[in-house]
């Protein structure tokens, strides 16, 4: 394994990978290749959930510092929403040697709008001469495995995925699902920096548009089906088949985190999750 430079801001050089391959299940080579990519990618996406409860239950701040989120993901057995996942990962790929930028998207699935704030972030990963979006923290939506930055790039298989380019410029990340192909995020690849994420991470947690703030979202992406709560809604997503969607009652949101997206929750968080749910 190479190692981030020391200095790096992306931290390759303080973080705990060992614990992060053990965390994620990953168990084969680690070298700055394809292969290495893909498997972490989609053991990622496997192991960590999307998840927001620390806005939802009125924590005052949601650190992105990288021993914050290590204890929390890595260690306690956490999700967390984009920002978090992509400073985690991007030390991760920093530590192996991996060349890559930081981009962000303006989120479509779920507003219909082209035009709102670029608040999903993921990496633009520079290998052989060729570039991958390496997106591990879009939720059940979301690539199972990195797709090549390209013109027409298309994953198959089970959760087929493309990119198509617009007249404006913009990537369109979609996935093809039965019903038609639903437009996940537009995207550029002007750089962005962890500043930058720190502003992102200020609107999400704080600003009244945000949304992630009011509502539990937990998203979990797994080989063979797919989950997200927002609010009491569960949709449940598999290969080649329409969604679903039901409600779930106050006990099942309850018991929903570790249930069904694998999140480990203390004591605490529990019991402060169900003050929140019973709040009128």
């Amino acid at each position: 394994m190479s190692g981030g430079p020391v200095g790096s801001m992306w931290q390759g050089d303080r973080v705990d990978v060992e614990a992060y391959l053990a965390r994620v299940g990953y168990r084969g080579d680690v070298a700055p290749d394809l292969a290495t990519l893909r498997g972490l990618h989609t053991a990622h996406v496997d192991a960590i959930a999307f998840d927001n409860l620390d806005a939802v239950l009125g924590r005052p701040e949601v650190p992105l510092d990288l021993d914050s989120l290590q204890e929390k993901i890595v260690r306690r057995g956490r999700g967390g929403w984009c920002l978090e996942q992509v400073v985690l990962s991007a030390a991760v790929l920093d530590r192996i040697g991996f060349t890559f930028t930081a981009f962000a998207g303006r989120t479509r699935i779920r507003t219909g709008s082209r035009f709102g704030p670029a608040l999903h972030v993921a990496l633009c990963v520079e290998l052989d001469g060729r570039r991958w979006v390496y997106d591990v923290s879009f939720g059940a939506h979301g690539p199972h495995e990195p797709i090549r930055l390209a013109e027409n790039a298309r994953l198959d298989g089970d959760w087929p995925f493309d990119l198509v380019r617009e007249p404006t410029g913009e990537h369109v990340l979609r996935f093809l699902r039965p019903e038609g192909p639903a437009e996940l995020y537009g995207f550029t690849t002007d750089v962005r920096y962890p500043s930058d994420f720190e502003l992102l991470n200020h609107f999400c947690l704080t600003h009244p548009r945000s949304p992630f703030n009011h509502r539990m979202v937990l998203q979990r992406t797994r080989p063979h089906v797919r989950h997200l709560l927002a609010g009491s809604t569960l949709t449940e997503i598999r290969p080649g088949e329409p969604a679903t969607s039901r409600e779930l009652d106050r006990d099942e949101m309850l018991s929903a985190p570790e249930d069904i997206f694998g999140i480990t929750l203390e004591p605490a968080d529990v019991q402060a999750l169900r003050k929140t749910l019973d709040a009128p």
